[in-house]
């Protein structure tokens, strides 16, 4: 059982004191000011309200109403540009989400210097600007799915850090976001309240808006402890391998034997190679097996090249995945070819059919229909991700789907088969620029109980489903969750489809903390912690099959796959029950299992927050009959962290020393470091690769070490640094 997070008290519910008009005494608690529609009655003393604002009955109380104008608040003592807090209680608009832009909060009087939280087309930006190349914006698309009229509160803060400034934005109690900007210097004199100076209006109510020149971390980012128990004598299930598919977009390098070291250093947990665009279509013209129809209308096929491919894998110790998704270029209609090759759907279905079937009689042909029968067949990659892999409309990927199971089932009668992996079920209202969304799941639907478009019955063949699932830094994990049970809801519809497995077929850390795409993934601590925190959810949600991309640069594994190296000392044990009790928001937490004897515990500290980094102190129980009072057990442990496990910040460090600088706009911490440093990382890289090779490896920070057993009991506390992961290996000393 995972610990869950809980909401906290909005921020404005613990600032400062109301300024109820003149007359009466400006109170300040810590240069703590609060405005609401109050200040209407009598405007407080610097306060100047725009003839504009007014205010309305929102139950029991008033609400701020703006137009063209809006409240000006001085700022001498409010908000500096070290730190402040502004807090607003506010509603939508009854015509919600509105493209044109709404200004919550704004300070300064320069287009290029300032601090603005505002509203454009249902995203909420938070800016902190000190100057023309000195911009830095949180950026959330979350207000878009919000309700017409609907309250809300956002709360944006910020400190500085020498000559920077660290700011955060929570909505609903929930931090959202988080970016480094410049310390502004000087710091404007006035703030603007429901308007940008006199303009872009607020067009919602504003209950109240606080300010604050004090600072606290959002909950999120604060330490705290935990304590975990786990039951050795409560088995949940067995620690299953998930992590042993990985993608191969090309197949090529298989041809070459010598191919085989590489891919065993780069991918050491690999068993199944999954064949993606295997088939044609493709960009750089490879795998053109598809050489046209003659006048007898029979095709002309030469698959030699596709059986060497697949015959390397098996070669070297795979077992081949085949994906049936790219049409080869010339069975569609002429046009541009999408940014993964060409997604067009087949001129004639037939000329497709056979195609595929002799595809998969060439692979009997070559390994026997035994062996071939063990294979999984996909079809297509992302059905609904338009117009990258498909540029078709649904209904034609569904003609498509039945036509293709039926070719290859006339092959392989009972082969595995399935659709396409598709969009993340968790964003299933998010709309692409054709202004579709995501149908992936109605593939079910068409496969329980509509007309098969080629065979004229009622379904088609359908053994699995799988989606793509991508994480970012900065990004909470728990729409796994949600991906997952939204498929599961879709299966159970159909009883004869209630129990097919689910897995996720595409699955990386994309994008870092400023958006920018990571190709190869994270190599830092943070992706460690972020793929432990996975693992615990896949377990729990008895995930299958998790697929894999890129896990190691140049040969020096990720401190993420050193992770995957922990779960497979774990890989069939039996799993343990968890229990997790937590005064803190971290996702900290621990899988644990039983194994030969020795019991397992990998524990993890994670936040989607790169920095700060926050440190978790764990007070972890093991509990088991078998622990006898006096017994002799002993204790090994293995860490990655910042310091242990991870060698990309040495690598940053000396591409720094000589000289190398980052590229405009490159991704921070990617698998591809050329994509920062440019060509000269490659250069780093061959000349520190011992060095490089050796931080990779995670530390080992026990070594058998006597534990104190008493009552039943192992207590152990374990003071966890940020973003961090520690396999810990508890064995009688009778099996040592």
């Amino acid at each position: 059982m995972r610990h869950r997070q809980t909401s906290v008290l909005p921020t404005w519910l613990l600032l400062g004191v109301m300024l109820c008009g003149v007359g009466l005494p400006v109170r300040r608690v810590h240069g703590d000011l609060t405005i609401d529609a109050t200040c209407l009655e009598q405007t407080p003393l610097g306060i100047r309200v725009g003839q504009a604002v007014d205010s309305v009955q929102v139950g029991n109380s008033r609400a701020l109403r703006f137009q063209n104008e809006g409240i000006t608040v001085p700022l001498s003592s409010s908000l500096s540009a070290k730190s402040g807090t502004v807090s607003v209680r506010f509603q939508v608009s009854s015509d919600w989400p509105i493209e044109t832009r709404g200004t919550l909060f704004h300070v300064g009087d320069r287009s290029n210097v300032h601090v603005t939280l505002f509203v454009t087309g249902g995203r909420m930006t938070a800016v902190y600007k000190a100057g023309e190349e000195h911009y830095a914006a949180i950026n959330c698309t979350e207000p878009a799915r919000w309700e017409a009229e609907s309250w809300h509160t956002a709360t944006f803060r910020w400190q500085a850090d020498g000559q920077s400034v660290n700011f955060y934005l929570d909505l609903d109690g929930r931090l959202v976001g988080r970016q480094t900007g410049r310390l502004i210097d000087p710091w404007p004199k006035t703030g603007y309240v429901g308007v940008r100076r006199q303009g872009q209006a607020w067009q919602g109510l504003i209950e109240r808006i606080s300010l604050s020149t004090s600072f606290a971390l959002p909950r999120e980012l604060q330490p705290g402890q935990r304590k975990i128990i786990v039951d050795g004598d409560s088995a949940v299930g067995e620690c299953h391998n998930f992590w042993s598919i990985c993608n191969y977009t090309s197949q090529h390098m298989f041809a070459d034997p010598r191919y085989e070291e590489i891919a065993r250093r780069d991918k050491p947990f690999m068993k199944y190679v999954n064949c993606v665009r295997l088939l044609g279509g493709r960009q750089d013209g490879r795998n053109e097996w598809f050489k046209g129809v003659d006048k007898n209308g029979k095709l002309d096929c030469e698959f030699s090249g596709m059986v060497q491919y697949l015959r390397g894998i098996q070669d070297a110790g795979y077992t081949p995945r085949i994906v049936l998704d790219n049409i080869p270029t010339a069975m569609s209609e002429p046009g541009a070819l999408a940014k993964y090759g060409n997604t067009r759907p087949a001129r004639d279905l037939k000329v497709w059919h056979e195609y595929v079937r002799q595809a998969v009689t060439a692979m009997v042909d070559a390994f026997g229909v035994e062996t071939v029968s063990e294979w999984r067949f996909r079809v297509g990659t992302e059905p609904d991700l338009y117009p990258g892999h498909w540029q078709g409309t649904k209904e034609e990927y569904l003609h498509h789907y039945d036509c293709t199971v039926d070719a290859v089932c006339s092959v392989l009668p009972n082969v595995e088969i399935g659709p396409g992996n598709v969009l993340n079920p968790a964003h299933a209202d998010r709309v692409n620029g054709a202004g579709q969304k995501p149908w992936g799941l109605d593939i079910v639907d068409h496969c329980a109980t509509g007309t098969n478009t080629w065979t004229g019955k009622v379904g088609t063949r359908i053994c699995f489903l799988e989606c793509s699932w991508y994480g970012a830094v900065g990004k909470s994990i728990d729409s796994l969750d949600v991906a997952i049970q939204r498929m599961r809801d879709r299966l159970a519809r159909y009883p004869k489809l209630s129990n097919l497995p689910v897995s996720i077929a595409e699955f990386a850390i994309l994008q870092d903390e400023h958006g920018r795409r990571l190709y190869s993934g994270d190599i830092t601590e943070w992706g460690a912690s972020w793929y432990a925190a996975i693992a615990d959810q896949v377990y729990e949600l008895d995930v299958p099959q998790v697929h894999e991309w890129a896990q190691a640069t140049a040969g020096i594994l990720h401190p993420r796959t050193s992770v995957i190296a922990m779960l497979q000392r774990m890989q069939g044990g039996q799993r343990l029950s968890v229990t997790v009790a937590a005064d803190g928001a971290a996702r900290a937490g621990a899988l644990g299992c039983i194994k030969d004897g020795s019991y397992y515990i990998l524990l993890y500290n994670h936040r989607p927050w790169r920095t700060p980094s926050i440190p978790e102190q764990i007070d972890l129980t093991l509990k088991a009959k078998r622990l006898a009072t006096g017994d002799k057990w002993t204790v090994s442990q293995w860490g990655i962290d910042k310091d242990h496990g991870v060698f990309a910040h040495q690598l940053y460090a000396d591409c720094e020393q000589a000289g190398i600088l980052p590229l405009p706009d490159s991704p921070l911490y990617g698998g591809n470091v050329a994509l920062r440093f440019g060509s000269a990382a490659s250069k780093i890289l061959a000349s520190n690769r011992s060095t490089y090779v050796q931080r990779a490896r995670p530390a080992e920070l026990q070594q058998k070490e006597p534990l104190s057993v008493a009552d039943g009991a192992v207590q152990l506390t374990i003071d966890m640094p940020g973003h961090s992961v520690r396999l810990l290996v508890l064995t009688p000393e009778s099996t040592q």
